[in-house]
């Protein structure tokens, strides 16, 4: 079995077509389902968690200019198009990518209700209000790294114990201009699976690291470890923002959760887990 959840229609139109283009890439590299999981940012409910990010004094011009493009999509035109594409036979499933904010937690769960999600994804690209992983000059300059590392993994602990989320994404995602602390990680990286396994949540496999200047996969080999240990479930991940990424070196990341001791990974229905083969 092999099931990718994380793809974004962010950069084309919200149409059934366009879906359809997503699933016949993810389909040609042998994937059997298909998640899309668009940002919450899109979405006009998703304002009350996130606008603070560009107010004040403190915010950050970049975040301001990019988040003038956020908030505009209803979010039952998002749902629509997913449920049609389902009726039309594509194996399709309904999740969303939200960003987790300290301090939020109750908007976020008022957004989650009531809608038919399969599966939920949480991610952490904030700390405060500087949005990490908008580009490598882009408030890097000048960071303690090591503190970096720690307030990150310390936000994604919250967020996995949080209760609101099925999958934790690309969990090292700090990483990814290549910033590396210089302290041992292996008590942060064993504090992270025990956050992860006390939150009931998966630990997401993802390729997309592969194409990002780190060059390597979310999560490092140490942090997946850990998470096998203590029996933390995985799913896996292309996060294509374009179609042709659909399933893109899903390959390369079954190898790494197999080589970490990997046997099953999760797949979801209406957020509800059920374990199947890995690959």
């Amino acid at each position: 079995m092999i099931a990718d959840y994380h793809m974004h229609l962010e950069n084309g139109p919200l149409t059934v077509s366009y879906v359809q283009q997503f699933v016949k890439a993810a389909q040609a590299r042998g994937v059997d389902e298909v998640g899309i999981s668009e940002h919450g940012h899109h979405f006009i409910g998703y304002r009350p968690v996130m606008a603070h990010l560009c107010e004040g004094d403190d915010a950050f011009c970049y975040v301001t200019e990019w988040m003038i493009k956020c908030f505009d999509t209803p979010t039952s035109t998002y749902l629509e198009v997913l449920l049609e594409a389902r009726e039309q036979g594509m194996p399709v499933k309904i999740g969303i990518e939200l960003d987790y904010v300290p301090g939020f937690e109750t908007e976020i769960a008022q957004f989650v209700q009531g809608h038919p999600w399969d599966y939920v994804l949480g991610s952490v690209h904030f700390l405060g209000k500087w949005g990490i992983d908008i580009g490598p000059d882009c408030g890097w300059e000048g960071r303690d790294i090591n503190a970096v590392y720690q307030e990150y993994f310390s936000t994604l602990q919250q967020a996995a114990r949080s209760g609101l989320f099925d999958i934790i994404t690309h969990p090292d995602l700090v990483k990814i201009f290549g910033h590396r602390a210089d302290i041992s990680l292996e008590t942060i990286y064993r504090q992270t699976a025990q956050a992860m396994a006390e939150g009931n949540v998966c630990c997401e496999v993802s390729a997309a690291g592969l194409r990002k200047p780190v060059g390597e996969i979310y999560p490092v080999p140490e942090l997946l470890r850990e998470c096998c240990k203590l029996d933390v479930p995985i799913t896996l991940s292309s996060d294509a923002h374009y179609p042709q990424d659909a399933g893109l070196n899903l390959d390369k990341a079954i190898g790494l959760a197999k080589q970490c001791g990997y046997t099953q990974l999760a797949t979801f229905a209406q957020r509800t887990r059920t374990m199947m083969p890995l690959g």
